[in-house]
């Protein structure tokens, strides 16, 4: 839904119509005269110069716009509403929406297992590296929610981290993701922008938008138990 200023039309008494009901009806309905061509400019122009509530209102957004500015905004709100994000990981379900500002506070009351809080230079476990296999988390970091996923297939190991916002946004962000073997011998450092939430996986691997590992590198990283040990940094652009 947008906000729309349609041509007002007059009839040959002067009465005004928008061309949204005109369409509807074949006459004038105070007269009954048949419409002009003509339209009433300064009714238009009026229009133009109230000011409209967001359509997100009612999940928060307080301000309003004149019509030629409330469509971008709109496009940006940060109150738009987005879906949980868990709805891009395999066997999850959940029929949350909300605001972007309440996505955090959702997902640790609702799906706690799948997040944790950034600690820089932590290391995590991936366990269970096979030629084939996905691994998902949320991560917090810089007052921001990203995602964190890892997917084996067609002999790599592929490493991306998303953003969960506006997709213009996640540029603002980069990371780097370190994975060593057990004994902190060797090791393999992979870095890159962000990606957006909203990008396919597979889309974002074709591109090589992403870390990628060989998995005969993988393969010689890994521990007997098929652990993998990584950590991640996420740092904003420029810093």
């Amino acid at each position: 839904m947008e906000y729309m200023v349609p041509p007002i039309k007059l009839c040959v008494n002067g009465h005004n119509i928008c061309d949204i009901c005109r369409s509807k009806i074949t006459a004038c309905p105070t007269c009954r005269h048949p419409f002009l061509g003509a339209t009433n400019v300064a009714l238009e122009k009026l229009a133009r110069e109230v000011k409209y509530p967001c359509l997100y209102e009612k999940f928060g957004c307080k301000e309003v716009f004149l019509h030629d500015t409330i469509r971008e905004h709109q496009h940006r709100c940060q109150h738009r509403p987005h879906k949980c994000p868990v709805y891009k990981l395999p066997n999850v379900k959940c029929g949350w929406t909300g605001s972007h500002n309440d996505i955090k506070k959702h997902l640790m009351e609702k799906h706690r297992a799948d997040c944790y809080e950034y600690v820089d230079g932590k290391y995590r476990v991936l366990r269970n590296i096979a030629a084939r296999m996905s691994l998902s988390h949320f991560v917090f970091a810089l007052n921001e929610v990203f995602c964190i996923r890892f997917q084996a297939s067609n002999g790599a190991l592929y490493a991306v981290l998303q953003y969960i916002g506006q997709p213009e946004n996640a540029a603002k962000y980069k990371y780097k993701v370190e994975f060593v073997n057990k004994d902190d011998t060797e090791g393999v450092t992979v870095m890159h922008l962000a990606r957006s939430f909203d990008e396919k996986l597979d889309d974002i691997f074709k591109s090589g938008n992403c870390g990628k590992l060989h998995y005969d590198v993988v393969s010689r990283l890994k521990d007997e138990m098929a652990k993998l040990k990584f950590k991640i940094e996420i740092l904003r652009v420029g810093e």
